[in-house]
């Protein structure tokens, strides 16, 4: 199951689901967070999805029971470990107090993708460096549009 937590279904459901609290409390701090981080795990998807269609690297071996979608043959990098780490900075980021618990589901996550077989180690090293990269960097962009004088 661990190793299922980081696929797009349940991460972009969970966002749409806080989304849905923010507005359901009427907190505009927790549905711009929540809308920050969703672009940014977009981002972060189509550069993983463009390294693995340049690098074309197969999966360690067939999944078999484990459930993998046909389209999505190369393992590297990570696509979870990549979105999973990006979530992790992202919400340490808006939720600080949350920032341990992202990083352990982080790790948790890309080390079950190892051991059920679908990733090599450099597969979800890789994935969560490219989900930390382009996630800070989108922050810091963001900070710096933010500072711009309007007039």
């Amino acid at each position: 199951m661990l190793a299922h937590l980081g696929d797009g279904p349940y991460v972009f459901g969970m966002l749409g689901a806080l989304y849905l609290l923010g507005w359901l409390f009427d907190d505009p701090y927790l549905r711009r967070a929540d809308l920050v981080i969703t672009l940014n795990l977009v981002i972060v998807m189509l550069v993983v999805t463009l390294i693995k269609y340049a690098v074309r690297r197969r999966r360690p071996q067939p999944p078999g029971e484990f459930v993998a979608f046909r389209y999505d043959a190369y393992s590297f990098p990570s696509g979870h470990a990549a979105r999973m780490a990006s979530l992790a900075l992202g919400a340490a980021f808006f939720f600080p107090a949350f920032g341990w618990l992202g990083v352990g589901l982080a790790l948790g996550v890309a080390l079950a993708r190892v051991a059920v077989g679908v990733h090599y180690l450099s597969d979800i090293l890789i994935g969560l460096a490219v989900g930390l990269v382009v996630t800070w960097s989108d922050i810091r962009i963001l900070a710096y549009l933010l500072t711009l004088p309007t007039s």
